[in-house]
């Protein structure tokens, strides 16, 4: 009864138990999703969670906010779902050049170190920082220029990265198929897209061992890659469409 009169309170149901008109194509997704998409995007407020729900129906964004339990749903059209996508991300074209290392590759360790250096220096000495962070760098993973120059000002440009994956009852009905990517804004930079580990990462199996493998990307390759992130009809259950 409880639950009840709370979903009332909040205007979810009405008096007859029967969800309100303007919810029922977001209920009926939620119920029955055809494609669920998540984003985790980590940045200076902490960890945020993004996404998307398809259903057979409607298509919805939703949005949360560092520290908040609740979303803001928004139907969308499911032609307009990448564009909905890649502004939930703040993609952005960006001037950015590739650099004289494209590919930086390294491992887990490395870059924690690079942040732990980073969360020791002291702010305001900029060529202090610069240094420590290019000691703690060479040290932990013997990288050499450029490849040490290009990595200390990722991490110095870094403004946060995102998750994005999708996943959907595969068509032969026999489990979930996922896929997912990381990207690394580096604001000036540009976008770097994290190829190892490679997305999707099942929990326990990244190290400070594992491989590090980070690509110079430029924004239309990265629209590109939300695209490919999202199944074909093909894809789909046989029963989705009809």
């Amino acid at each position: 009864m409880t639950a009840r009169n709370e979903l009332r309170a909040a205007r979810l149901i009405n008096d007859d138990d029967a969800v309100v008109p303007e919810l029922a194509d977001l209920t009926n997704a939620l119920a029955e999703p055809i494609v669920l998409v998540q984003i985790e995007m980590t940045g200076a407020q902490g960890v945020t969670n993004h996404g998307a729900v398809v259903g057979n129906e409607a298509c919805y964004m939703y949005e949360g906010w560092p520290g908040e339990p609740e979303s803001e749903y928004v139907p969308t059209e499911l032609s307009t779902l990448v564009w909905s996508l890649a502004r939930a991300v703040g993609l952005r074209e960006r001037d950015a050049k590739p650099p004289a290392a494209p590919i930086i590759t390294t491992t887990i360790g490395v870059m924690d170190a690079g942040f732990v250096a980073l969360a020791e220096a002291d702010t305001d000495d900029v060529e202090e920082t610069v240094e420590r962070l290019r000691a703690a760098l060479a040290a932990e993973g013997g990288l050499a220029d450029p490849e040490l120059t290009v990595f200390t000002h990722l991490l110095l440009q870094l403004n946060g990265n995102w998750r994005m994956t999708t996943a959907w009852n595969n068509r032969e009905g026999k489990g979930t198929d996922i896929r997912g990517i990381t990207v690394l804004d580096c604001g000036p930079l540009g976008y770097w897209l994290r190829e190892r580990p490679a997305e999707p990462i099942m929990p326990g199996t990244v190290t400070p061992a594992s491989e590090l493998r980070l690509v110079f990307t430029e924004t239309p390759r990265v629209w590109e890659l939300i695209t490919e992130l999202l199944p074909g009809l093909d894809q789909l259950p046989a029963s989705v469409g009809r």
